[in-house]
Formats: structure tokens, sequence, C-alpha cells
């Protein structure tokens, strides 16, 4: 497993290209039922998008940044994914370094950010709706190569860097 995310009583854990879930039954989670959700999609280390400071559930969902684009999942995945208006951007990413991808929801601002393979950030902007048709997409660049990105206190964004000292 690359990462594991609860909702709805049910634990989601994500492969590099699977899905699985085991249901809750109230007895030891060794005894948990297990089925694989999708066999073609799952999730990097950190593919599943924080929600500011807290968890990664938001409103009974989840943000899921897989091989395919990335995805709005509430037990399935939604199609057309949620970058669907830049999937050949998301597709030239080197899938070799998706390790490094980290996602952070911020469902006040209505805005996605995204660390990439590559050491830049994309922000979906979805202050129109969260369709896949009306996201905003913009890459943002640095003079410096962003690692890790949290949000803090609701509104305050904080930028790891590669290399760049306290």
């Amino acid at each position: 497993l690359t990462i594991t995310q609860d909702m709805r009583d049910i634990l989601y854990g994500f492969k590099r290209n699977r899905t699985i879930a085991w249901t809750d039954n109230g007895d030891e989670p060794s005894s948990w039922p297990m089925s694989i959700i999708d066999y073609a999609m799952g999730a990097p280390v950190h593919g599943v998008a924080k929600v500011l400071d807290s968890g990664a559930t938001s409103i009974d969902y989840l943000l899921v940044s897989a091989f395919q684009g990335i995805q709005i999942f509430n037990g399935t995945y939604m199609s057309p994914e949620l970058s669907w208006k830049i999937k050949d951007f998301w597709f030239a990413l080197d899938r070799t370094e998706f390790r490094r991808i980290q996602m952070v929801n911020n469902p006040i601002a209505k805005l996605l950010y995204c660390v990439l393979p590559d050491f830049l950030m994309l922000v979906g902007d979805y202050n129109i709706d969260q369709d896949p048709m009306k996201i905003r997409w913009t890459v943002w660049r640095f003079d410096f190569q962003v690692n890790t990105i949290a949000i803090l206190d609701i509104d305050t964004l904080i930028i790891g860097a590669e290399g760049v000292l306290s």
C-alpha cells in the first residue's frame, strides 16, 4: 500500500495502480471484509489530498492523484477526471517520480494545490464549479524546487522547498 484513507466507515487502501476497501464490521480490523474497488486506478504516497490542516475527507469525497489524472473519488472514481482539461499536461509528467506528488484541498477558497514531480505546483481553481469542464488550472513556478505544501489556519499556504535552509 502507498496510502490509506478512511471515508464513511470504510478504510480505502491505495497502491500505485489499485484501490482496495475494507469495511468496518465492528470486530478486529483483521476480520474486516476486503474488496477491490478498481484494478487500474490508485495513488502515490501523498496522492490523496489533505483538506486544509486536517484529514482528507471533504464533503463525502476524496481527491486522488492517479496516473490517469486528478480524480474525484466517492467510493468509485468519477468520469471524466477532474484534470480532464489538462490531460496532455498530466500525461507528460514523469510517472517514475509520482511519489513526489502531494495535494492539499482548500474547500473554503475552492483551490486545489498539487506539487508535481518536476517540483512545480499545479493549482486548480474551482470557484465556478468543481466540474472538470469549468475548473481553471494554473502552473505556479518558483525560484526554488517545491517539494511539500500544507495549509494552516484555513488560509496560510506553507510551501516547502528542496535545498533551502530556513
